[in-house]
C-alpha cells in the first residue's frame, strides 16, 4: 500500500492502492481528527480496562456475598432446626409435667381418703374424700396439637399447681390434727386396761354369776378366766404402778396394779411373779407367768378390772383392743413372748 500526504489548510489526503491493481481509494482527514483518534482510542481502551476491572471486582464481591449468604443460610437453618427441636422438647415436657401433676392429684386423693379414715378413727369431723374414676387404657384419633392447645395446657397447669398447693396445706393441717388425736387416744388407751393380759384370748369363765367348779353351786365370779398353757407370759393390761403382790391359798400368786384415775387390775393363779411393789409398768410389760396356784382347777389366768376398788366386767375394756387396735395388740404380744 502506498500513501501520499499533502498539506492543504490543515487537512491530510490518504491514498490507498490495492496490491492486486484494483482501483485506488482516496480519503481526507483534518489534523484535529487525526489528533483526536489516538486519544479516543486510548480513552476507549482505558474505559474498557476499567469496565473489565470493575466487572471482575463486582463478580468477586458477588461470589463473596453468595458464599456469606450460603454460610449464613446454613447457620440460620441449623439454628432454626435447633430451636424447633428445643420447642418440641419443651412441648413434650409440658405434656409430661401435666401428666405428673395429674398423678400428684391422684396421690393426693388417696391421701385424702387416708386422712378421712384417720379422722373417722379418732372421732374428728369427716370431710368426704373426692371420688376418682379409675382410668384404664388409652386411644383415639391422632390430631396435631396447636400452639393454643399448649398455651391452654400451660395455663391449666398453673391453676392445677395452685390448687395442689392449697390442697397440700389443707391435707397437712388435717393429718396434723388427726395425728394429735391419735397420740391422745393412744395415750388414753395405754392408761386403761385395753390390752389382753395373755397371748391366749380363750375365755373359760365369764364375769358374773356362774356354777362354782368346786362346790357346784351358783356363785359370783368377779373376773374373767382366760385359759392358756403353763408358763405363758402375763402382761400388764395398761400403764400403771404395782400396788400389791403376794400369795394366798385362794388367789395363789397374784399382782395388783393401780392405773390412772380410779382403775386397777388384778392377776391371779400365776406360777411366777416377775414384778415387785412400787414397780412402774408400761402397757404390755411382763408381770409373771400363767399357772394354777391357789383355788384353781388348771392353768389359767383370773383377770379382774376394778373401778374404785369394785370388780366390773373386763370385757368392755378388752373389746377396745379387739376393735380399735388389733395391730398394736398383736405387736405387743409377739414382742413379749
Amino acid at each position: 500500500m502506498k500513501k501520499k500526504r499533502r498539506l492543504a489548510g490543515g487537512r491530510y489526503t490518504f491514498l490507498v492502492l490495492p496490491d492486486d491493481g484494483g482501483p485506488s481509494v482516496r480519503f481526507r482527514a483534518s489534523a484535529l481528527l487525526l489528533a483526536v483518534i489516538p486519544i479516543l482510542t486510548i480513552a476507549l481502551a482505558g474505559a474498557a480496562s476499567t469496565f473489565y476491572l470493575l466487572h471482575e471486582r463486582s463478580a468477586w464481591k458477588v461470589d463473596r456475598l453468595q458464599e456469606q449468604i450460603a454460610m449464613s443460610s446454613g447457620s440460620y437453618r441449623s439454628e432454626i432446626a435447633f430451636k424447633d427441636a428445643s420447642i418440641l422438647n419443651l412441648r413434650k415436657q409440658v405434656v409430661e409435667f401435666a401428666g405428673q401433676a395429674a398423678d400428684v392429684q391422684s396421690r393426693l386423693d388417696e391421701l385424702d381418703k387416708l386422712a378421712s379414715a384417720m379422722q373417722s378413727f379418732v372421732g374428728l369431723k369427716d370431710s368426704s374424700p373426692r371420688e376418682k374414676t379409675a382410668e384404664d387404657g388409652t386411644g383415639g384419633e391422632l390430631f396435631t396439637a396447636t400452639d393454643s392447645d399448649y398455651r391452654d395446657l400451660a395455663d391449666g397447669m398453673d391453676d392445677l399447681y395452685a390448687s395442689l398447693d392449697a390442697e397440700i396445706d389443707e391435707l397437712k393441717a388435717t393429718l396434723t390434727r388427726a395425728h394429735t388425736e391419735v397420740v391422745k387416744k393412744k395415750q388414753l388407751l395405754r392408761s386403761v386396761p385395753s390390752l389382753w393380759p395373755t397371748h391366749s384370748q380363750r375365755i373359760t369363765s365369764q364375769f358374773g354369776v356362774r356354777i362354782d367348779p368346786f362346790t357346784g353351786n351358783p356363785a359370783k365370779h368377779t373376773g374373767l378366766d382366760i385359759a392358756g398353757h403353763f408358763g405363758d407370759s402375763v402382761y400388764a393390761a395398761a400403764d400403771g404402778t404395782v400396788s400389791e403382790t403376794g400369795f394366798t391359798s385362794t388367789l395363789g400368786n397374784y399382782v395388783l396394779i393401780r392405773h390412772k384415775g380410779s382403775l386397777s387390775t388384778k392377776y391371779m393363779h400365776m406360777s411366777r411373779i416377775s414384778v415387785r411393789k412400787g414397780d412402774v409398768l408400761k402397757q404390755g410389760g411382763v408381770i409373771g407367768a400363767m399357772g394354777s396356784t391357789g383355788r384353781s382347777t388348771g392353768p389359767h389366768l383370773h383377770f379382774e378390772v376394778l373401778e374404785h376398788g369394785v370388780p366390773v366386767d373386763p370385757k368392755p375394756y378388752l373389746n377396745i383392743a379387739m376393735k380399735e387396735l388389733p395391730t398394736d395388740v398383736q405387736v405387743l404380744e409377739e414382742r413379749q413372748d
